[in-house]
């Protein structure tokens, strides 16, 4: 590799890192896009969402075999 070549590398890999500073700057600033959903209230609720994310995981159990989690 020339020198030439190394210089480059090195602007493209320090504008590559000054454009994401500056993204995460400016997602720090701006609010969040969706509002967080309230904590569910009440038993059925509560256990309406966690049968559905025990079906999440049973999904994923059987599309990945290795998987364990």
């Amino acid at each position: 590799m020339t020198d030439m070549e190394d210089a480059k590398k090195k602007i493209a890999a320090m504008t590559a890192v000054l454009y994401f500073l500056q993204a995460e700057e400016t997602s720090a600033v701006l609010p969040e896009s969706r509002p967080v959903p309230p904590a569910p209230e009440g038993f059925w609720n509560f256990s309406g969402r966690q049968s559905q994310m025990m079906l999440r995981s049973m999904a994923q159990m059987r599309l990945f075999p290795g998987w364990k989690g």
